[in-house]
């Protein structure tokens, strides 16, 4: 049998905003609710989303080379002119 019960927990409200606090809510909602396989397989999942994510932020925080930086001469040549030949004679 089931009982009821209750969770705690401490938030920084400064450090976090109202909008993610209700996604951490939603997503505790939909956890509570899986049956305990399920469960194992969502902390799975999300532990992959998290390393995803941190890669994805490392690869962001990469410095980017300056335009000043860049360096070199570009050069062009012209084409010559396309000619078209009345073959209708």
């Amino acid at each position: 049998m089931m009982t009821e019960s209750s969770v705690s927990f401490r938030a920084d409200l400064l450090k976090v905003s109202s909008d993610k606090l209700m996604l951490l809510l939603k997503c505790l909602l939909i956890l509570q609710s899986l049956p305990r396989n399920a469960l194992e397989e969502a902390i799975n999942e999300l532990e992959e989303i998290k390393i995803f994510h941190a890669e994805k932020m490392t690869s962001h925080n990469l410095p980017l080379i300056g335009t000043s930086k860049i360096k070199g001469k570009l050069s062009s040549t012209a084409r010559p002119p396309i000619i078209f030949e009345d073959q209708t004679t």
